[in-house]
């Protein structure tokens, strides 16, 4: 059979181009020790190696926020360490104030390091992690603690016995603390009656005199001034008394503000339609509050006003300073900040700050509908009303979305009883009252159940979130930026690190044997309270630490599955690049001798 050159050179490239491409294949894959290096090589197999990377990509971002994690955990475990020794220490000195044998000298001079702990406490308090403070919830930014004072009578007690605070407020700055004697004879009222008082700032050596005029509340103890509550009743001794246990005394002694974040919950109801204004509480409430404010105050005019407070069965009246558009109402527990009134209160309003529930915003409802939340929420909720009703005017249907309103759980029926409607959803429910006689729900009416949080969880794993800040108040306790209670007030004030050190502080400063060993008592609570803490940061740690031994191990395993599916074996590559390198050898060979053939071989 005759063959045509032209058919043999057409058969000698695509030979030569065949094993060519194969040999540049091995060699690529000798290069890369990969056995896919483009998708055409191994569909299926590209699609599992980027899964594969996808996954391991995941992994490595949790193991960069747990080392995150790790960063912030262990700073707050060392700052605790330091807390410890310090308390340690204090708890010493504290017991030396509390021995009788002890001269005013003695304790005047163990005073001075008292204070000095105190302040290197704060400092503790305020430190940070790369530049973010790691006590101050979601208030990176601010120090969570600074510098303050506080007051509290011959019992220790901020608020007296009827259960209204004995200082409304407090400004100035003092280095040592200061003590106030009310003298004469009987009983006498803040706000209507003339009061006399001397004041010691040097620990009862010297005395200085000052009084409180009729009609007024103004405590002046030289760079100091505090506020008293209008009715609060003292009870005067003679000027030579010098026994705390006789007559009425204040002290005003060092402490520690807490600026950062709080995860307390508290929610506002009105009594009155369309208010006018929205509240929002500030501060931690722990019980609720009343608080009714008179017509005609327009907020920010200048004009101060009284509103009155209501709570545990009391009421009492205070002043509020109404310069700024966004007036604050101090109350025991908080402040109440008032927003978005710019005309005159049309008549008596009333509203109540609910401790331990949950703020609703109301999106688009009728604004005489009152929202709040009760229960335990980690997220926010989204209500919808799916059928128009009243309030108190049966049963109605409703939704709820836990993902923001990308999926809805609908079909849900809600007891409408005569005042107020509950609404069920994880976590707890959503009660709905109206403002004065009746409200409207109208089918779209949403609600979203928002819970305050301070903590900053990040991602350790899928779906699995770890704190890394923590809470100041919730472990040095101090006062609030706004309200007269101490921190842990509720449960045991003893707790509370920078109310016991700093009345410890006065305690010694004043030459108080008795106030010595009561802070000791206290210094020993706080010190198994800080320990719970400390337990709570290494329980995180050691959870870090087990999450990245997963994701080590999680790791290898993925990275042995994409090597098994990616990479080449390098044993079988060898051999086969060999024999390419042959075969291409080989068809370079056969070639080149049929190509040399011309017709002078065959003449």
């Amino acid at each position: 059979m005759r063959v045509a050159f032209r058919s043999q050179y057409s058969n000698f490239l695509y030979n030569l181009q065949i094993t060519q491409s194969r040999l540049m294949e091995l060699n690529m894959q000798a290069s890369s020790q990969k056995r896919i290096n483009k998708p055409s090589d191994d569909p299926v197999g590209t699609a599992r190696v980027l899964n594969y990377r996808s996954s391991l990509a995941a992994i490595n971002q949790y193991q960069k926020n747990i080392d995150t994690s790790m960063g912030w955990l262990n700073l707050a475990d060392e700052t605790l360490m330091q807390t410890s020794t310090i308390l340690t220490r204090l708890k010493g000195l504290a017991e030396q104030g509390a021995t009788g044998t002890l001269t005013a000298s003695d304790r005047e001079a163990t005073a001075f390091e008292a204070r000095n702990l105190l302040g290197q406490l704060i400092n503790l308090s305020n430190t940070r992690y790369e530049g973010n403070s790691i006590f101050g919830g979601h208030k990176f930014d601010a120090s969570a603690y600074e510098e303050g004072l506080m007051v509290y009578d011959q019992d220790g007690q901020s608020v007296s016995k009827d259960g209204q605070p004995i200082a409304l407020s407090i400004t100035g700055a003092s280095s040592r603390s200061i003590l106030v004697q009310f003298i004469g004879t009987g009983t006498a009222t803040v706000g209507t009656d003339v009061i006399a008082y001397q004041y010691s700032d040097d620990g009862g050596k010297s005395w200085k005199e000052g009084t409180i005029a009729a009609g007024e509340r103004r405590l002046d103890l030289g760079g100091v001034e505090v506020m008293l509550r209008a009715d609060y009743e003292v009870e005067l001794s003679p000027e030579e008394n010098n026994k705390t246990s006789e007559g009425s005394w204040l002290t005003v002694a060092p402490t520690a503000i807490y600026k950062g974040d709080h995860e307390t919950q508290s929610a506002v109801t009105f009594d009155t339609e369309s208010p006018g204004f929205t509240v929002v509480p500030l501060g931690g409430f722990i019980q609720d509050v009343e608080v009714s404010i008179p017509a005609n105050v327009t907020f920010g005019n200048g004009t101060s006003f009284d509103a009155t407070l209501t709570f545990g069965g009391v009421s009492y009246d205070v002043t509020v300073s109404n310069t700024s558009s966004s007036p604050i109402i101090e109350t025991i527990y908080g402040g109440i900040q008032i927003l978005g009134g710019t005309d005159p209160v049309s008549a008596e309003t009333t509203f109540t700050v609910h401790a331990k529930q949950t703020a609703v915003y109301n999106l688009g409802s009728d604004l005489d509908v009152n929202a709040r939340a009760q229960g335990v929420f980690t997220k926010d909720v989204v209500v919808r009303v799916d059928t128009d009703t009243t309030i108190g005017g049966g049963t109605f249907e409703y939704s709820y979305s836990i993902d923001g309103g990308v999926t809805w759980s609908e079909g849900h029926k809600a007891s409408n009883a005569q005042d107020q409607a509950e609404l069920l959803v994880p976590g707890g429910k959503l009660v709905l009252s109206a403002r004065g006689t009746s409200a409207e729900l109208i089918s779209g009416n949403q609600f979203v159940i928002h819970p305050h949080t301070a903590a900053h969880n990040i991602e350790i794993t899928t779906n699995e979130y770890i704190q890394v800040n923590n809470i100041g108040s919730n472990i040095f306790g101090g006062y609030y930026e706004h309200g007269q209670m101490p921190i842990f007030s509720s449960s045991s004030e003893g707790k509370n690190i920078f109310v016991t050190v700093g009345k410890l502080v006065a305690a010694l400063e004043n030459n108080d044997q008795q106030a010595c060993g009561q802070a000791l008592e206290n210094l020993e609570e706080a010190h198994e309270h800080l320990t719970v803490q400390l337990a709570s940061v290494g329980g995180r740690e050691n959870r870090l630490t087990v999450a990245n031994a997963v994701l080590t191990g999680l790791k290898l395993n993925e990275t042995e599955r994409m090597s098994n599916v990616e990479d080449v074996d390098l044993a079988t590559l060898m051999t086969d690049l060999t024999n390419q390198q042959w075969a291409y050898e080989a068809v370079l060979k056969s070639s080149s001798m049929i190509m040399r053939m011309s017709l002078l071989n065959y003449l």
